[in-house]
């Protein structure tokens, strides 16, 4: 597993590769450019708050592909019913079957089910 240094120095070379500049990323970040330099050089570790600051300007998809990296990536809620157990599985379609069956949850008008999958 990569370090945290090294998470955002590749980054911060996938969003210079996409198209952004160094220069770019420390003036979005706030911090001096030889700072965000020695950093991607492997020359100076940064402060906590420069780490995050340069890591809440990169381009999403690069952003995204650190925080997984480094453990508090986003999941997406298929990803999560995907991953649960058989247990967990069947109590969310009972909670989801509890609320399909109070008063209005599902709008009258919306009584076309051509574009829903079967769920069973």
């Amino acid at each position: 597993m990569a370090n945290h240094q090294q998470i955002l120095i590749d980054a911060v070379n996938k969003a210079i590769e996409g198209g952004m500049t160094a220069k770019q990323i420390a003036a979005a970040a706030g911090i001096d450019n030889s700072v965000l330099s020695r950093f991607v050089n492997g020359k100076q570790d940064i402060k906590a708050g420069d780490y995050f600051s340069i890591l809440n300007v990169l381009p999403d998809d690069c952003r995204v592909a650190a925080l997984t990296r480094l453990g508090v990536g986003e999941i997406s809620v298929t990803q999560l019913v995907q991953s649960a157990s058989p247990k967990e599985k069947a109590e969310i379609l009972q909670a989801m079957a509890a609320w399909v069956l109070q008063p209005g949850a599902i709008p009258v008008g919306n009584t076309d089910t051509a574009s829903m999958q079967v769920a069973v």
